[in-house]
Parts: structure tokens; sequence; C-alpha cells
């Protein structure tokens, strides 16, 4: 059986390559292929864009004051999960096994802090960024906080959600553009992509300490579903942290891998989360995640049968 050609990086003319820029054609090495908004173009074609970008965008500064300027849409996310936090703890942990409103209180709780921490999840990626170097996502609202400014709301938002309520753990999505060909060194690239699911870590670490500090001690039905919801974000970083293409975790080590190995593994991205996915629902993987997350938690000093409570109490499962 003949092989496909291959061609060789216009740049790099000893290195072989499939990829090619999708602004010029010119085929280039994965070193060579910087992210677009659609494709990859090539070195010699971000360069020519940059020239022609308008003065004020390349000296683009913001005070550092900018970088944390949450909008209103975050804000009622964050009253809403602190109304529901008082909600919960003026109900009897019984009511809230057995009744359904007081039911929904609480699994109200669980997903309206679960948004809240994807906002800062993303938000994270995105001001990494900016001190690295892509000034571009201030431009793009990302430093708001507001999901509705991440790039694909429905992958980023609503698939997760659905995903949660399955009975699945939610999977924050490529919800903020990086321009990575602006981030100043692959150090600073690999941590962009480690911040997300260090901010989902330290909210659910904050959530235990919390709790360790007996401050809801007095109210079981809160006390059980923040312990569940601290589990949901270990169980998140955990799954973003997996080295898989599309990941967070692969991102990370990315730009430390040979060329020709990201050339190959760069088109399977999209399909390799599916699969991911489907594994999660079909097979025993979903469970192994979550016992990774639950080992961290007891880990931290949480109760078990605070954990096991907390999802009983805050379990919805659609499907």
């Amino acid at each position: 059986m003949a092989e496909a050609a291959t061609d060789f990086c216009a740049f790099h003319p000893q290195v072989p390559t499939l990829r090619a820029c999708t602004r010029c054609d010119r085929p280039a090495c994965p070193d060579c292929l910087r992210d677009a908004a659609v494709g990859s173009h090539c070195i010699a074609c971000v360069g020519a864009q940059v020239k022609e970008m308008p003065r004020v965008r390349q000296t683009l500064v913001v005070d550092r004051r900018e970088l944390f300027r949450p909008g209103p849409v975050f804000g009622l996310l964050v009253a809403l999960f602190v109304g529901l936090c008082v909600l919960a703890a003026r109900i009897p942990l019984d009511g809230a096994l057995h009744g359904t409103s007081n039911r929904l209180a609480a699994v109200g709780l669980v997903f309206s802090g679960w948004l809240v921490s994807l906002c800062l999840h993303e938000y994270c990626h995105a001001a990494v960024a900016y001190l690295g170097g892509d000034r571009t996502v201030v431009e793009k609202g990302y430093l708001t906080l507001d999901p509705r400014k991440y790039s694909d709301p429905v992958l980023s938002v609503v698939l997760p959600l659905v995903f949660l309520l399955a009975g699945g753990i939610g999977l924050p999505g490529g919800a903020v553009w990086i321009e990575s060909h602006r981030i100043r060194s692959r150090h600073v690239r690999s941590l962009v992509s480690l911040a997300g699911p260090l901010a989902n870590v330290a909210f659910g670490a904050l959530i235990i300490g919390l709790i360790r500090m007996g401050l809801f001690g007095g109210s079981p039905t809160l006390e059980v579903s923040l312990a569940f919801l601290a589990f949901l974000e270990f169980a998140t970083a955990v799954l973003c942290l997996l080295p898989v293409p599309g990941f967070d975790g692969y991102h990370a080590i990315e730009p430390y891998l040979p060329g020709s190995l990201r050339a190959m593994l760069a088109p399977v991205a999209t399909i390799s989360v599916l699969v991911v996915l489907f594994l999660m629902v079909a097979t025993p993987f979903g469970q192994t995640i979550g016992d990774v997350a639950f080992q961290a938690v007891t880990g931290l000093g949480l109760s078990d049968v605070m954990v096991a409570a907390g999802s009983l109490v805050s379990d919805v499962q659609l499907f």
C-alpha cells in the first residue's frame, strides 16, 4: 500500500510534517504553527498579522488592578450560591433527604457553587496567560469572570452541567481561547494550563478548611452539601489533569513534547475528549476518578461519611 506523501516544513526544511498553515497552506511543523480562532497559522502569517494590527493593540497595557474585574453575572452567581447556603443551613438533614423542595435547595447549592468555581477555573487560565504575555484576554472579556464571554458557552457551561446532572463529574470545557504564541515561554504556557485545575483544588481545599473549622457544625445539610461540592472540585481537577489531548494535563506537558509527536496528537484532541467522557459513563473509569478525588478529600481531613451524605442529598440523576 502506498504511503501518504509527507511535506517538509517551510521554515525547517529538514523536518517532515503533515500539517500546514490554514491561512496560506504553507507546510509547517508544530513548532512553526500557532493556534488561531480557526485552524493554525504559521509564524510568517502570525508576524504579518501583528504588523497589520493597530498600534494601540500592540502596546496594550492594563493596570494590574484590572486583573480582577468580576462582572454582574458572576456577582449574581455568587449571590445565588450564598443565598442557597443560607437556605440550606435552615433545612434539617432528614428534610433534605426526603423532601423534594428541600433537596432541590441542596442540589442548587452544589450546582451554583460549581458554576462559581468554573468561572474561577477559566479566569485563572486567562489571568496567568495575561501575565505571561497574552494581552488579548482583556479584549475578549475573560477577566470579568463572565461565563457569557467564553468561546463556546454550550460546550463550556451547558454540557458540563448536563453531565453533572446525569451523575457524572463537571468538566470545564475549552472555554477561553488563549493565543499561545504570545506567551513568553513554554514554562509559562504549561502554567497557564495548570492554573485552571489548581483553582478547583484551591476552592475545594478552602471549603474543607471552613468545614474543619466547625463553621457549619450546626447546619448538617449545609455541611454535607459543601463536603460533596469539595469532592466535586477535586474530581474535576483530577479529570482535567489527565495527560490526554484536549485536557489541561496534556496541554501542560505539550510544550515539552517533540514536534512530531505534537503533530500526530493534535488532530485527535476532540475525539479523545469524547472517548474519555464515554469511558466515564460506560466503564469503571469514572469510579476510578472519583476514588482518587475521594482519597484526596479524606486525606485533607474530610469525613467519608460526610461526603457520602452530601452525595445522597445533592445527587440528582436525570438519565
